[in-house]
């Protein structure tokens, strides 16, 4: 079966609400969790950095079935490459998940970085993450450094970065 290409576009000012209730609830169905106040707070804190992207894969009916926020260099962390975009958050609907809407995101995420005379792109994701992992590594991100713990979970976390387009 082939299936429809996904729709990204740039998202709207009133949509960031929406963008952090996904994360929440992203969040809490990867880790098996009841969704959380600090997660909250910590996507709404993303959102408040300077934003070089921001951009939703549109579903039916008007739903946001996954965005992806890219802020400035220097928003990450401070052993990031001084030059590189951070890929701050990067969501996914979980039961639209393996439709291709994280790779049309990640690469209009790149895309617009790249657009915005950004070199590289980096992002942080947990190193037990498999289904993140294959995506970012599919779509040309390659870990770099050593591996740190996660702001909130502590669990084990790793760099990695991309440059140019990535598909």
């Amino acid at each position: 079966m082939i299936e429809p290409s996904v729709s990204v576009r740039p998202a709207a000012p009133d949509e960031v609400s929406a963008c952090v209730d996904l994360w929440v609830a992203a969040v809490a169905a990867r880790d098996g969790v009841p969704e959380s106040g600090a997660v909250r707070a910590r996507a709404a804190s993303k959102f408040a950095a300077p934003r070089v992207a921001l951009v939703v894969a549109a579903g039916a009916a008007g739903t946001i079935d996954g965005f992806a926020l890219v802020t400035a260099p220097g928003t990450g962390r401070s052993t990031d490459p001084s030059d590189a975009a951070y890929l701050s958050l990067l969501a996914v609907r979980p039961d639209v998940q393996a439709r291709g809407v994280g790779r049309a995101l990640l690469a209009a995420s790149v895309d617009a970085a790249t657009a915005a005379g950004h070199p590289a792109v980096v992002l942080h994701a947990l190193a037990g993450n498999e289904r993140a992992l294959r995506l970012y590594e599919a779509g040309g991100f390659r870990a770099d450094g050593v591996e740190f713990p996660h702001a909130l979970t502590g669990k084990p976390t790793r760099t990695y970065i991309a440059t140019g387009s990535v598909r």
